[in-house]
């Protein structure tokens, strides 16, 4: 297999997904940045071999749980520029190099796995929504609130296609107040992230967290220096650096999402 990332930009169906050979395939074409340079895969395929293990045994009681774990070590471990995760092709092309996982994490009673768990929207895709989950959830360079973002499945599915989730202290207020919650209902995290959609039209949330600008150049220099396999993936492993979630921004997406919380049934 190639030890670099490629982009497969046309949507495979059921009959050819089996049959796919990355090495024989020529509408895979290798993802280059501007420098020229490649992403390199050595650490993910380490960390998908650690997780070929971990499943193998039976590790995760529930298949669900993976997610909570997996989430921030693949952000960590594929350094992608936002515009470079926005290709489907690149997951898609990901997704067919670790079928295994994609098949263990999503098969359902018959076997198959739905057709938008390989080439699907952020919050669907297999591994993209891992990914974006940790980019949006992520404090900064500490990944805990993405753990406790998938702990609660409702939580990835219902908001990360979202735009009100691109305020990156408004992601985390959401995160922290379910949290909180204890074990609110499906119907109660998506009906908060119907309510704050509606009350951010008018207002945005920046009107309270103050403009939100990611540290750019921390991102970059990030993105561009390669992850080390570390000793042992159990330890939770860090992110690039924000300079957005002040502890002012955060308790003004604080007030915003404790206004909502009492229209989606969510009030201490």
């Amino acid at each position: 297999m190639s030890d670099a990332l490629h982009t497969l930009p046309v949507r495979l169906d059921a009959l050819e997904r089996p049959h796919y050979n990355a090495e024989q395939d020529s509408r895979a074409t290798e993802l280059r940045r501007l420098d020229g340079n490649s992403i390199g895969l050595e650490v993910l395929d380490a960390l998908m071999a650690e997780v070929k293990t971990r499943t193998t045994e039976a590790f995760w009681a529930d298949r669900t749980h993976s997610d909570r774990w997996l989430a921030p070590r693949i952000h960590y471990a594929l350094r992608l520029l936002r515009s470079e995760a926005a290709d489907r092709g690149v997951w898609q092309w990901l997704a067919l190099r670790y079928c295994r996982y994609v098949e263990w994490r999503w098969a359902g009673t018959d076997g198959t796995v739905a057709d938008d768990r390989w080439w699907g929207p952020i919050h669907k895709q297999a591994i993209a929504r891992l990914w974006w989950g940790a980019e949006v959830f992520r404090d900064g360079a500490d990944y805990r609130p993405v753990e406790k973002a998938f702990v609660f499945q409702d939580l990835p599915n219902s908001y990360l296609h979202r735009p009100i989730v691109r305020c990156r202290s408004l992601a985390i207020a959401i995160v922290d107040r379910i949290d909180r919650s204890g074990t609110p209902s499906s119907d109660q995290v998506n009906d908060l992230a119907r309510v704050l959609n509606l009350a951010t039209v008018g207002t945005p949330p920046e009107v309270e967290t103050g403009y939100q600008s990611d540290d750019l150049l921390a991102y970059d220099n990030w993105c561009s220096s390669a992850p080390a396999v570390p000793p042992s993936w159990d330890h939770l492993p860090f992110g690039p650096r924000a300079i957005d979630t002040t502890d002012r921004s955060l308790q003004g997406a604080a007030n915003v999402v404790n206004r909502a919380c009492g229209y989606a049934g969510l009030e201490d």
